[in-house]
């Protein structure tokens, strides 16, 4: 049961962001970038099990859904389940700065490894500003997705797998 409530809430980000929402072209990126965000989330909660196949083979279904390359989110969204286990001893349901900071970094790093990509992809430099401006997005966005994970964590599992240091 520890796997399903992740697992569900990052499907549902993906049917979510494969939505037909008309942004501008400038805000492509921001959806899927969220659910990226959403992996790096859980990967980071002590006792939330998200493996990082399904964070891939989830990210798979956002290129499938978005049209992109195939391969593309779902290497971001294995980067960033990596990246968000690593982060896990940050972790901490008073402090969150830390993670934000961890995420911020991230965002930008995956937004410059994603624009490169993409160049390589279509052999000529595209546009960096729309990712760059999702990376943005989703670093302001991510203590509102942190907190509404935490609480939805909390409220399926109702133990306290957080202490004052944040260590599981």
């Amino acid at each position: 049961m520890s796997q399903a409530l992740p697992i569900l809430s990052v499907l549902l980000a993906v049917l979510i962001a494969a939505l037909p929402w008309g942004l501008p072209a400038d805000a492509t990126f921001i959806l899927p970038l969220i659910v990226v965000m959403i992996v790096f989330c859980w990967r980071v909660i002590p006792g939330a099990n998200l493996p990082p196949v399904v964070a891939m083979l989830l990210g798979l279904l956002l290129d499938v859904t978005s049209g992109g390359p195939l391969g593309f989110w779902a290497l971001m969204a294995l980067v960033a389940g990596t990246v968000g286990h690593l982060a896990r001893g940050l972790s901490s349901r008073w402090d969150w700065s830390p993670l934000w900071l961890v995420w911020t970094g991230l965002a930008s790093a995956l937004a410059v490894f994603g624009w490169l990509l993409a160049s390589l992809y279509y052999f000529r430099w595209v546009d960096w500003w729309p990712i760059g401006f999702g990376a943005l997005v989703s670093a302001v966005l991510f203590p509102i997705i942190w907190r509404g994970l935490l609480k939805l964590y909390g409220d399926a599992y109702p133990r306290e797998d957080f202490n004052r240091r944040g260590v599981a």
